[in-house]
C-alpha cells in the first residue's frame, strides 16, 4: 500500500469514528451513501480497468509514441487534447483509459491534455453551457481551457519521468 492511500484511509477513518461519536445519524448516512456510491461505481471500475490492460497491450507502442509519444512532440500533445474533448466516458473510464495510454508509451503531456481537456472542455458537455453561459462566453471558456490543457502538457513533459 502506497503512502498517500494510507494516509488517506487513516484520515477516512478517523473522521468516521469521530464522526459515528459526535453525530451517529451522519455517520450511519455517510457509510450508506458511501456504500451506494461503490455499488454504482464498481462495475465501471472494473470494467475500466479490463479495458485498459487490454489497451496497454493491443495498442503498438510504436505507432502510439508517433502519434502521442515524446516523439510526437507538441502535436502529440495538441492531439491528446482533442482526443479528450470527444471523450464522453465516465471518470472510471476515462482515467483507466488514460493509465493504459501512458503504459503504452504516451508521453506524460499527452496524457494531461487528454484527461485535462477531457475535463474541461468535453464537447458532449458544450451545449448544457450555452443556456446557462451564453455562446460568447462557453466559446471563450472552452478555448481557454484547451490552450490550458495544452500548455499543461507542454510543461508537463519537461519534467523527467521514469
Amino acid at each position: 500500500m502506497d503512502r498517500m492511500l494510507l494516509t488517506f484511509t487513516i484520515a477516512t477513518a478517523i473522521g468516521y469514528v469521530y464522526t459515528t461519536i459526535v453525530h451517529p445519524d451522519l455517520a450511519s448516512n455517510a457509510l450508506e451513501v458511501t456504500v451506494d456510491m461503490f455499488l454504482q461505481s464498481l462495475p465501471w471500475i472494473v470494467v475500466s480497468m479490463f479495458m485498459a490492460g487490454l489497451l496497454s497491450q493491443v495498442i503498438d507502442p510504436a505507432a502510439l509514441a508517433r502519434w502521442l509519444g515524446r516523439e510526437a512532440g507538441f502535436s502529440g500533445i495538441v492531439l491528446g487534447a482533442l482526443l479528450g474533448m470527444a471523450g464522453t466516458g465516465s471518470r472510471w473510464a476515462m482515467y483507466p483509459l488514460a493509465a493504459g495510454l501512458l503504459a503504452s508509451e504516451a508521453s506524460p503531456g499527452a496524457v494531461f491534455a487528454f484527461v485535462t481537456s477531457w475535463q474541461l472542455v468535453s464537447l458532449t458537455r458544450l451545449p448544457a453551457e450555452v443556456p446557462f453561459y451564453g455562446v460568447s462566453f462557453t466559446i471563450v471558456r472552452a478555448v481557454l481551457s484547451f490552450l490550458i490543457a495544452v500548455a499543461g502538457g507542454v510543461l508537463l513533459d519537461r519534467i523527467p519521468f521514469r
